[in-house]
């Protein structure tokens, strides 16, 4: 799996493609399952529990974030200079953020009352809650280990596992349980607790030590991430919230059934960047920017291309997720997808700020970002509509690729993309994005448009399919 080259440890480029290709398809397959027993828990719950349980989840989003420090995210960084104790790291950090999850549940016990009537949720559902932040951490600590060993089956499996088991336990419940919310709740909490609870005794048996020198390294890493992870949170979640304020709920169900596009593309995207991130972080590591630089630029280019292929056949996917009544959301959708773009771009220039340790600019830069959204999202949907959302989305994304390409530059990595292809990609991508929307209007030259496009993509196919599964078949 690895090849040496001048005394230094480097994956291969095969190994870089089999694990995105791993990631991608399980993460479609499994996630696949899940959205499709959506429209049961829908129908079986009523529209107040399934009200009920959607807030319950966002605060668990949030609270995941909180309670557990995204500390288990410092274990990619961590190998670079602990390889030989990662497991000893690993159990390290996992201590450490079981530590702050109790202590968070110790606040909301000892507060019940007050934080459920702040947050809407029953006290009685505080006890599972907690148990899933604690065990949840402990699962994501142990395929992060496997990910950054490029254990790229494991990975895949065990997130495959626990997506179809809860869904289905989930549905199992709802079933046959009067309570409809406890069982909702039930069930997508239990089956991660019991997973966790075997992965936490797996990272125990492996760790042996907690080393407490570990704790100030993870905490550095990690500590700036939180309110890099909820300004995230608040970008995506604050166009939704505002358009449902300022234009009415009938429109943030078309901007919501667009969302669900640029959602499937940030599973690509997060697919792609758990193989692509450890391989950078180890080629950084070994010196070789030339490699780095050849093979990013393919990277980010395949990217482009399936950008490409999402805006063609919007309109198509508009009509199979919402159908008819749905059609006029197809026109926030090119911002959209543009924005997923410099999400995707800038997320590249972020790696080279966790291989730096320097992660308080990510969390400002998000920071920034997410309070501009919000602005703009105020001034711009009274005077135009749900559609402005979308560009203001996009807007967000350019201010924190901007600001990390600053970053980047003031720690020497300028040249180590190819500025000249990522810019002009980028500037083309914006001009772009009001002409695709009048190509909506115009269906014929789409469709032309997009045949052309499926034809170069099967010419490219049969003429590089060789060397992609030569490169598949490389240990």
């Amino acid at each position: 799996m690895v090849n040496t080259n001048n005394d230094k440890k480097t994956v291969t480029t095969g190994v870089v493609l089999k694990s995105g290709i791993w990631y991608t398809v399980s993460n479609f397959a499994f996630r696949a399952i899940a959205f499709i027993t959506t429209p049961i828990f829908s129908r079986v719950l009523s529209q107040s529990e399934y009200g009920e349980y959607n807030n319950i989840n966002s605060w668990v989003s949030i609270l995941v974030v909180l309670a557990a420090c995204d500390l288990h995210s410092s274990i990619i960084r961590a190998k670079l200079d602990f390889e030989e104790d990662l497991e000893s790291y690993s159990f390290s950090v996992l201590t450490l953020s079981s530590i702050i999850t109790a202590l968070f549940y110790l606040v909301f016990v000892l507060n019940g009352s007050l934080l459920e009537q702040w947050l809407g949720i029953d006290k009685k559902y505080f006890h599972i809650i907690f148990l899933y932040i604690l065990f949840n951490e402990a699962f994501y600590t142990f395929i992060t280990l496997e990910r950054a060993h490029y254990r790229y089956k494991s990975f895949s499996l065990l997130t495959g596992i626990s997506i179809v088991v809860t869904s289905l336990f989930s549905v199992f419940l709802v079933l046959v349980l009067d309570n409809k919310l406890d069982a909702r709740v039930y069930g997508q909490y239990i089956p991660v607790i019991v997973i966790g609870i075997f992965m936490y005794l797996l990272i125990m048996h492996r760790g042996k030590h907690v080393r407490l020198q570990y704790y100030k390294y993870a905490i550095v890493l990690s500590l700036p991430l939180v309110p890099h992870q909820l300004s995230l949170i608040l970008l995506s979640s604050s166009d939704r919230i505002m358009i449902t304020k300022l234009s009415g709920a009938e429109y943030t169900a078309l901007y919501s059934i667009a969302y669900i596009i640029t959602n499937i593309i940030a599973i690509l995207l997060d697919s792609m960047n758990k193989a692509w991130a450890p391989w950078l972080l180890d080629s950084l590591k070994a010196k070789q920017f030339k490699t780095i630089k050849k093979t990013t630029t393919i990277y980010f280019m395949l990217f482009v291309v399936l950008i490409i292929g999402a805006l063609f056949f919007a309109p198509e996917a508009i009509m199979i997720l919402g159908g008819k009544n749905y059609i006029e959301a197809v026109y926030v959708l090119p911002p959209l997808i543009v924005g997923c773009l410099f999400q995707f771009t800038y997320t590249m220039y972020v790696q080279l700020e966790f291989y730096e340790k320097k992660m308080k600019t990510v969390a400002i830069g998000t920071a920034i970002a997410a309070v501009i959204n919000i602005v703009l999202n105020y001034l711009l949907i009274p005077i135009f509509g749900y559609v402005a959302a979308g560009y203001t989305t996009l807007i967000g994304y350019g201010v924190l690729f901007i600001i990390h390409y600053i970053t980047i530059c003031r720690y020497g990595y300028k040249n180590i993309f190819d500025r000249k292809i990522i810019f002009s990609v980028l500037l083309i991508a914006i001009a772009v994005t009001p002409l695709v929307e009048i190509l909506y209007s115009h269906n014929s030259i789409r469709y032309v448009l997009g045949g052309l496009y499926l034809l170069l993509i099967a010419g490219g196919a049969i003429k590089y399919g060789k060397n992609i599964i030569s490169l598949l078949k490389k240990k």
